[in-house]
């Protein structure tokens, strides 16, 4: 479809535009591998992912401004717009992003030791006696195992006696 110089213009705007948000979304995979250390395997899911989701948006975004047509200008403006955005502020973005995760995951294990409060608080009154049957035992299993031999030769004797009379 023919498609006039104005609009030509403002569809390699939104392809610089799209570059752009490609950025951000692969900041954020950054920022998820920064934090979060992965496998080889997941980062490579990750990447499998990352494309497949780049390439449908973009076959959508060329399919709903462009009519389906892939002309060499949108190319360009898309990587144009990725350039652009790495070269400016992916840096601060990526350092803000992680400030962001880090302080979220300062938040959830605060807030997960205070729920956890009353469980620790449980076990302190749990953890002595625990401690003292560990300590003791080697002893106590000793005298466990005595009266368990002496129980199981009487089971066997038993055993034997009504195997016998069956």
């Amino acid at each position: 479809m023919i498609m006039s110089m104005s609009g030509q213009a403002w569809l390699f705007f939104y392809t610089v535009l799209f570059g752009v948000g490609v950025g951000i979304f692969y900041d954020l995979f950054r920022v998820l591998r920064k934090t979060m250390p992965h496998a080889s395997f997941a980062v490579q899911l990750e990447d499998v992912f990352f494309w497949v989701a780049v390439t449908g948006c973009m076959f959508y975004f060329m399919l709903s401004q462009n009519y389906g047509e892939i002309r060499p200008f949108t190319l360009i403006g898309a990587a144009c717009g990725l350039a652009i955005y790495f070269a400016t502020v992916s840096q601060y973005v990526v350092k803000t992003l992680a400030a962001v995760v880090a302080f979220i995951c300062k938040v959830v294990a605060g807030a997960v030791r205070i729920i956890l409060l009353p469980i620790r608080f449980i076990l302190g009154f749990i953890t002595p006696p625990i401690k003292k049957f560990a300590a003791n035992r080697r002893r106590n299993l000793r005298t466990g195992a005595k009266y368990g031999r002496i129980h199981m030769k009487k089971l066997s004797r038993s055993w034997f006696i009504l195997r016998k009379k069956v």
